[in-house]
């Protein structure tokens, strides 16, 4: 039995290979699958590091640009308080408040929105982000 489950794995391997198509590698990650029987994996679901900022101040972000959906904004905080509040580039008008939090710890939100923005940072004590 766990031949023929093997032999069926492989098959269905050899045939996905053929027309290019995608798998699940046993470590969760997609596999790109080519033609010719090579394979990779796929990165572009892959969360990066675009941004990090450190400080114990309150202060403003540079300007930065989102092209794709969703992406998401993760903090480290050693602060009895951290607010982070999400700008319009061209207006200068608060989107939303994405991040409040009243003592250390971590937090993360995802942000389903396009476009040029950047971060009020509101804070007393130090943070990472």
């Amino acid at each position: 039995m766990k031949d023929l489950l093997l032999v069926t794995l492989l098959f269905l391997l050899l045939v996905s290979t053929s027309f290019g198509l995608t798998a699940v590698a046993e470590n969760g990650k997609t596999v790109i699958l080519n033609a010719n029987g090579t394979w990779k994996y796929d990165t572009t679901s892959e969360w990066r590091v675009v941004r990090s900022y450190k400080g114990s101040s309150s202060k403003n972000t540079d300007l930065f640009s989102v092209s794709g959906n969703p992406w998401r904004i993760r903090v480290i905080s050693k602060t009895s308080m951290l607010t982070l509040a999400l700008f319009i580039a061209s207006s200068g008008d608060v989107e939303e408040i994405v991040i409040n939090m009243n003592g250390p710890g971590t937090d993360e939100t995802c942000i389903y929105r396009k476009g040029n923005f950047y971060l009020d940072i509101i804070a007393y004590e130090s943070y990472e982000k």
